[in-house]
């Protein structure tokens, strides 16, 4: 049995009013393993991605981050608008990262924007589970996103669990429209949670393979972490 968070850590926005709040729930709950979205790498505050500060803090020895975009004008420490940082996804463990690949997903005209798909192996202490942490457009394009990426893991022969911000209202019901959506258990099935109270939906979602995996729990925590809240799930083995 392993315990697994997803979070999208809206960039450096409100940093210093959520920081604490980021290390305190984490250290709470402690997770195997994380995935971050909306990371940034922005040198106007640190030389790494601000999830190594998170897991130098929070005690997670092994960690990726897989750059996707150039985010120009972000923030420096005066508050202006003068930074080149470099924003993608993240991911901490507890346990060793054995393999990282970063995907990235066709382009749309609706959503000009670079969108990767992580895939991370970790021998956590059930044995090497395969993770792939997603961020969507958000738009009605993180249906397109979605499928793809179905149809890659299924090129590959691989089952992941997956995790992140799907950009997707009541992902479950997509089940009808795509067949392999159905070997997958999604933790909006276990327990009602909002986890972007702005539009009071959840859009971040833990998938397991339910051929493989069962999801015990579901936790979508209150504690002001970012404008999305982090969701938690602790999942067994079948």
């Amino acid at each position: 049995m392993f315990k697994v968070m997803t979070l999208n850590l809206w960039r450096y926005h409100d940093w210093d009013k959520r920081s604490d709040n980021i290390a305190s729930l984490i250290n709470k709950e402690a997770p195997d393993c994380i995935a971050f979205q909306e990371v940034l790498t922005n040198h106007a505050f640190s030389d790494f991605p601000f999830t190594d500060i998170i897991a130098d803090k929070c005690g997670y020895k092994y960690r990726t981050f897989a750059p996707t975009l150039v985010r120009n004008n972000s923030r420096d420490k005066e508050g202006n608008r003068t930074q080149r940082a470099s924003e993608g996804q993240a991911f901490i463990s507890k346990f060793p990262i054995i393999t990282s690949e970063n995907y990235f997903l066709k382009q749309h005209p609706a959503y000009p924007e670079d969108v990767t798909v992580l895939f991370q192996s970790v021998e956590v202490a059930d044995g090497l589970v395969e993770f792939c942490n997603v961020h969507f457009a958000n738009n009605d394009i993180s249906y397109k996103h979605l499928d793809e990426l179905l149809e890659l893991i299924e090129k590959r022969a691989t089952t992941p669990i997956i995790l992140g911000d799907f950009n997707i209202y009541k992902l479950a019901e997509y089940k009808k429209k795509n067949q392999f959506l159905n070997n997958y258990s999604i933790s909006s099935e276990i327990d009602e949670y909002v986890s972007y109270e702005p539009d009071g939906e959840p859009l971040d979602y833990i998938a397991v393979p339910s051929s493989k995996y069962e999801i015990k729990g579901v936790v979508c925590s209150d504690i002001y972490v970012s404008d999305h809240k982090a969701l938690i799930a602790i999942i067994a083995s079948r």
